[in-house]
């Protein structure tokens, strides 16, 4: 009988330890309704995947314990924010675009071959991920800088458009668009 006390008495104090792990807490800052199936612990080590609608036209920031966290877009219509749980309660902040009106806007003014622009946007707040959309023409070459600076071009939709993303910095920008013929001379 002492035997099978002492048993349940070991087997009680080694529960709370749990078979999977310590399950540490994510503080959603009151926003864990915005994301699909989240949930409130995760084992130490775990791949978090936070998955939330892309919003047309904003960017949303998706942060946990301060560092930024990059999302990978799924089909034009999903952002999926991956993190590894450490061993400590983590706290997650979401803010979208023009949600935080505390935050300040920037201006964006275009200079250039301006023609190509499509949906050009006049204003993002600072770190904001910018799309500039262009149209193509055949046998033009297009280039975007954006304070003098190249930007690269993004894959987008296939909707024959060009895509250029860039983050946008504490102060107005300048978008530069270059075209250049590249039609073969005779």
């Amino acid at each position: 009988m002492k035997r099978i006390l002492i048993a349940a008495l070991l087997l009680l104090m080694l529960l709370p330890l749990g078979c999977g792990g310590q399950k540490y807490a994510v503080d959603y800052s009151g926003k864990k309704d915005v994301f699909f199936d989240a949930k409130e612990r995760y084992s130490a080590g775990e791949q978090v995947q936070l998955k939330t609608y892309a919003v047309m036209d904003a960017s949303p920031k998706v942060t946990v314990d301060g560092e930024r966290l990059t999302p990978e877009v799924v089909d034009y219509t999903y952002l999926v924010y991956t993190f590894t749980m450490p061993e400590h309660d983590v706290k997650v902040d979401y803010v979208l675009g023009g949600s935080d009106m505390t935050a300040q806007t920037y201006r964006i003014t275009y200079e250039g071959d301006t023609e190509f622009l499509t949906d050009p946007i006049d204003r993002a707040y600072a770190g904001e991920t910018v799309t500039v959309k262009l149209g193509s023409a055949p046998d033009v070459s297009i280039d975007v800088y954006v304070d003098g600076r190249t930007v690269l071009q993004a894959d987008g939709p296939d909707d024959g458009l060009l895509y250029f993303t860039f983050e946008m910095p504490t102060h107005d920008a300048v978008v530069t668009v270059t075209s250049k013929n590249i039609s073969e001379e005779p």
